[in-house]
Parts: C-alpha cells; structure tokens; sequence
C-alpha cells in the first residue's frame, strides 16, 4: 500500500496516495480499498487526509468506488484536502463531495494543502 501516515507541522495526517496510478484501475481501486480499512480503524471525526490524485485517471468504475469510499469513510474523517486536480478531473471531486459528509477542498500545492490540512 502506497498510503500511509504521516506528520506536518507536528500533526498526524493520512496520505491517500492515489497518485500515479494512471490508468490502471484495478490497482487504484485495491489501493482505495487498503486504505479505507486503515482509516475506519480510527476514532470517528479524527482522520485528517490529504487525497493525492497526481497522475491518475478516473474511469467510470473508479468514480464509483470513490463514492463508496466517501460513504464508508466519511464518519472518520474531519478535515479532507486533495491535491491533482485537473480540468477533467474537477467533476469527479464534485461527485465524490456529493457522497462526503466533509467537503473535500483542492490544491494546487502539496505543501499548501499540508499547511491547511495541519491548521486548526
């Protein structure tokens, strides 16, 4: 699993690592998968996660597993950034935001992402 914890500014977050996945959706979506049973491990409304989507491709069987892992993984999460946002991949993050109960906000900096993402 290419997720995993991390810290910035002295504050634990979760790094959805979907980046670089291209095309291949089978890969993006045991990934999505790994992950979510990290998170739903944790303590409802403490995950801060920082979804990082650079590089990959969202088909229309991956939209839906994203709006399953919104649903299932939504009660944990209390603050949620996304960096990788396209032009065409703007809709997507629309539909996912649809099935989250928080809203996820787009970056265009990893760092600046991190930053908000660590700030109470």
């Amino acid at each position: 699993m290419k997720s995993q914890w991390d810290i910035h500014n002295g504050i634990r977050y979760f790094h959805f690592n979907l980046s670089d996945f291209g095309t291949n959706d089978k890969a993006l979506i045991a990934e999505c998968d790994e992950a979510d049973t990290v998170i739903m491990a944790e303590p409802l409304n403490s995950v801060r996660i920082l979804n990082d989507v650079r590089n990959s491709v969202g088909s229309l069987e991956v939209v839906r597993h994203l709006q399953l892992s919104a649903q299932r993984s939504s009660p944990y999460i209390t603050k949620a950034a996304v960096v990788g946002i396209t032009a065409s991949t703007r809709l997507i993050l629309e539909l996912v935001n649809r099935f989250s109960k928080k809203p996820i906000l787009a970056f265009d900096n990893i760092e600046f992402a991190k930053d908000w993402l660590t700030k109470d």
